[in-house]
């Protein structure tokens, strides 16, 4: 087995962390690889440390941006020139195991899978944890009819994903946000055998200060993402279509309650109306989420109050106006899933 892997990064002033996320993928023990290395305009020292890199190891492509595009641009110029079998997608504040490569296309290889996962193992204020608990064995869950398989991950940093998979699809250019989701999705109705492995292979690294500048009415695009996800699944079965119309319409709560309306410089009235506009708009997105059985009745509830009992929704907002629940969220896994480096 000698097939190539492509390591495709979109950097933008990543600099504090990009010498580590670089040298973890040169390190790797299997080194028939490329590594696009994409500058977004950075105005740190980024593309300083990318042509550093570069003439030091030949499987470095740099590119350079003179404008800032966006990680979805940014990603696409990657998969555009891309000469591997296989593609990896990382980011450029994330780092990897010596031997993930080596070990992932051994999976799909043993598994005739076009499409390997793992699970991220989170680093947070030097905490380390997962965020699902740990597999006991792979999970080879084949393709999209398969709803165990629609429920799994959705990142798509760390895949091994084949690059047949990759022919005619790009990165949504017109969301600035949960492109990710929206490609995630594309990624598993075109995979013949998805396999999640038990291996923690990728090391998903969290910065607090970026979890609370992510925060904010920018979030509303997730109804964007969501209304496009659906429609991938408008010709699938009524069960595949609920078990993901209940996946997006308990994310698109939780991140209406968690991220849109932490909007602290603004006023509690502001906020409030905010939060009715935003499950107005959830609600003409999943016209039938009463009927639908997997989403889960105390969410329903919480939903009907918040959207039709203003004195619940601002009060809601009031008593929760100053909580970071990101924060928390990481603070619980790391206490329930905790999980060292190896």
């Amino acid at each position: 087995m000698n097939k190539k892997v492509s390591f495709i990064v979109p950097i933008y002033n990543a600099s504090e962390y990009l010498s580590r996320s670089i040298e973890s993928i040169l390190n790797q023990s299997y080194d028939n690889i490329e590594i696009i290395l994409i500058d977004d305009s950075s105005t740190d020292n980024s593309k300083e440390t990318i042509k550093k890199y570069a003439l030091k190891d030949s499987r470095i492509r740099p590119i350079y941006s003179e404008v800032n595009q966006g990680v979805s641009k940014t990603r696409n110029m990657g998969i555009k020139i891309a000469s591997g079998d296989y593609v990896i997608f990382m980011d450029a504040d994330d780092y990897i195991t010596k031997d993930m490569v080596k070990v992932m296309l051994d999976k799909a290889d043993k598994y005739d899978s076009d499409l390997v996962d793992s699970y991220h193992l989170v680093i947070y204020k030097d905490k380390t944890f997962l965020e699902h608990k740990p597999l006991k064995e792979d999970l080879i869950l084949g393709d999209k009819n398969n709803i165990e398989m629609l429920t799994k991950s959705s990142y798509v940093t760390g895949k091994l994903i084949d690059i047949k998979l990759l022919k005619g699809l790009l990165f949504n250019e017109d969301l600035r946000r949960y492109e990710d989701l929206v490609f995630e999705h594309e990624l598993k109705i075109r995979a013949n055998n998805y396999c999640l492995i038990k291996d923690v292979l990728y090391y998903y690294y969290q910065v607090e200060g970026s979890l609370i500048n992510t925060l904010g009415e920018k979030h509303k695009v997730y109804l964007d993402a969501a209304m496009i996800v659906l429609n991938l699944y408008k010709e699938e079965p009524k069960e595949s279509k609920q078990v993901i119309e209940s996946m997006l319409f308990t994310n698109a709560l939780l991140t209406g309650l968690t991220k849109v309306i932490k909007n602290n410089d603004k006023s509690i009235d502001y906020n409030t109306d905010l939060l009715r506009n935003y499950l107005f708009e959830a609600k003409k997105i999943f016209k039938d989420y009463e009927n639908n059985k997997y989403i889960n009745k105390i969410i329903k509830r919480l939903f009907n109050k918040l959207l039709n009992k203003d004195k619940t929704r601002r009060g809601f907002v009031r008593k929760t106006r100053k909580t970071d629940f990101i924060k928390a969220y990481f603070t619980i896994l790391s206490l329930i899933n905790r999980y060292k480096i190896k």
